[in-house]
């Protein structure tokens, strides 16, 4: 298996998951054009990719939909239920085949085994995914204020983990964003800060050293080293993971 993040953050999120079997798409959230551009740079083809997962429906995961659609390579689409209902009516009225998934349902799609995670965020039914492959597995969490407990054992030990370390919060409240703004972030239905995003991955990561790409980190209220402190508070042994920073610039592909 091998995973390519197009972009991860506020201005938009993509990620491009193949193997032998199969590639697709998980979100896209970056305009058409970049996204084709980005894959050209990977010598990668839109062609072969006829699948699309999407984790949720607000604007920075679903920027370049419209544009993807209208291309016509995507043939199929697996959502929940409430993140259709969320949808644009004119992205809704070029769908192509929609599956609906629901949270702690595992299913197979060609060769991997699918265990959709619902998330908290202020969206209508968003998702987490885990996807296991023969004997390797790849987590993709973004976008949620917490993650239950009750997850955990099905999360834990993955070889990747794409994962949101999102803010410092000391950083966001000095910020000029409005408030209400920081008491979104900031809440059960926002975005994971780095003290609870290493908390978290120092629980999921226990028997095996796994990669982690930390994806969604802000801009402006966060940056590596106060990610990195994070980490060595809360990490049992800082040996343990791969650490891999994301952004809006493609990191090459990483294979597992």
């Amino acid at each position: 298996m091998e995973v390519f993040v197009l972009a991860s953050g506020s201005k938009g999120n993509i990620t491009y998951v193949k193997n032998e079997v199969v590639s697709f798409f998980i979100d896209a959230g970056i305009s058409y054009k970049k996204i084709v551009e980005k894959m050209t740079d990977y010598g990668e083809s839109m062609h072969h990719i006829e699948t699309l997962f999407l984790t949720h429906e607000h604007s920075d995961h679903v920027l370049g939909l419209l544009g993807m659609l209208k291309a016509g390579h995507i043939k199929q689409v697996f959502l929940t239920q409430g993140t259709l209902n969320g949808l644009n009516q004119n992205v809704k009225d070029l769908l192509p085949k929609t599956i609906i998934i629901e949270p702690d349902k595992p299913f197979n799609f060609k060769s991997f085994k699918v265990y959709p995670v619902l998330l908290s965020h202020d969206a209508n039914e968003p998702v987490g995914f885990r996807f296991d492959w023969q004997d390797k597995s790849f987590v993709l969490l973004t976008d949620t204020g917490y993650v239950d407990q009750t997850y955990h054992e099905v999360l834990k030990d993955a070889d990747l983990y794409l994962v949101e370390s999102n803010h410092d919060p000391k950083r966001l409240l000095k910020s000029r964003r409005p408030f209400a703004l920081k008491q979104r972030i900031l809440g059960v239905q926002g975005h994971l800060s780095n003290e609870e995003a290493a908390i978290l991955m120092n629980k999921l990561i226990q028997n095996k050293q796994a990669t982690w790409i930390v994806g969604h980190i802000s801009e402006e209220c966060n940056d590596n080293f106060d990610i990195e402190k994070s980490i060595i508070d809360h990490f049992d042994d800082v040996l343990k993971a791969k650490v891999i920073y994301a952004s809006q610039d493609a990191l090459p592909g990483i294979k597992i």
